[in-house]
């Protein structure tokens, strides 16, 4: 029970200051550092002038990320590794998203970007 407290505190930081260099990658509009410093896994979930027009269409449409706050955290650990699935409220300059980031974890404990997925109306009314 200990182990399993301490890995959720521990990846809960982890993860917030992973999101933290996110958010200034998305606000800056430097998407390609956000694609190439991602999990192969994230890479190679579609074509990569895709994904930065996405990111792009992001900070197009909802402005700069400011304080984000993080809800759940799930921790799943099997052979390909151990990942943490966080779901963050993000306050943007246009609007408040929703986002789940899922990281996969390193030997050295850094996080790589495995999946994203932002909700927010005003992707949609914007």
């Amino acid at each position: 029970m200990w182990q399993c407290g301490s890995a959720l505190v521990k990846g809960g930081r982890s993860s917030d200051l992973a999101v933290e260099q996110f958010h200034r990658k998305l606000n800056s509009e430097r998407f390609e550092e956000i694609y190439t410093q991602a999990d192969h896994a994230f890479q190679e979930s579609g074509k990569q002038e895709e994904i930065l027009k996405f990111f792009g269409a992001i900070h197009k449409k909802l402005g700069n990320a400011g304080r984000a706050d993080r809800g759940t955290i799930k921790i799943n650990t099997n052979t390909n590794g151990t990942f943490i699935a966080v779901t963050y409220t993000t306050v943007y300059e246009r609007g408040t998203a929703t986002e789940t980031f899922t990281w996969r974890k390193d030997v050295a404990d850094n996080l790589k970007l495995v999946g994203y997925n932002i909700q927010s109306n005003a992707l949609i009314t914007q």
